[in-house]
């Protein structure tokens, strides 16, 4: 059984989560790690700070949700809703983020190490970088680099791009684009 606390101040007790109507539910701090959420409505939530290492939200509508410095690592978020989402400082390692709406959210200072954005909506994303540079998207977050599987961090590109590029069969030209843009990144000029 879950209590879960509404902003407007009322209160609802829940057997399930799955598919649950949890819109500007006050989550702040909740721990709820491993907690099956999917197809949930949490449009509006403040989830800041919650614990969801592990959980299942998959296919949930996070629209517009606070999940500033939430722990989300190994969360599943297959194409949940996340558009405006403020996920500034969540620690998103090695979340599955396959196919998510992140339009418009705010990953300022997130960890996305490992994370899965494949298929992922990021555009006007707040705090990365992306570049279509050929074969693989250039994603830059924070000191943080990833190309294709590669992700690391901005020196250790700058020292070895051309070796990452001849190993995963990248032509003389892309790894041209790529080092560009690198330096460029360390530069600040992008």
């Amino acid at each position: 059984m879950y209590k879960i606390k509404f902003k407007n101040g009322t209160e609802n007790d829940f057997e399930t989560l799955v598919g649950a109507d949890l819109r500007r539910a006050n989550l702040r701090v909740a721990d709820l790690e491993r907690a099956n959420l999917s197809g949930a409505n949490l449009s509006g939530a403040d989830l800041s700070g919650a614990d969801l290492r592990g959980a299942d939200l998959s296919g949930a509508n996070l629209y517009g949700a606070d999940l500033r410095v939430a722990d989300l690592r190994v969360a599943d978020l297959s194409r949940a809703n996340l558009y405006g989402a403020d996920l500034s400082g969540a620690n998103l390692s090695g979340a599955n983020l396959y196919g998510a709406d992140l339009r418009g959210a705010n990953l300022r200072y997130a960890n996305l190490r490992v994370a899965d954005l494949s298929g992922a909506d990021l555009e006007y994303c707040k705090g990365i970088l992306r570049l279509n540079l050929g074969k693989h998207e250039l994603i830059q977050y924070k000191d943080r680099i990833r190309i294709g599987c590669q992700d690391h961090t901005i020196e250790h590109w700058l020292s070895h791009v051309k070796t990452i590029g001849k190993e995963n069969g990248y032509l003389a030209e892309e790894i041209k684009r790529h080092q560009f843009a690198i330096e460029s990144i360390s530069k600040g000029l992008l």
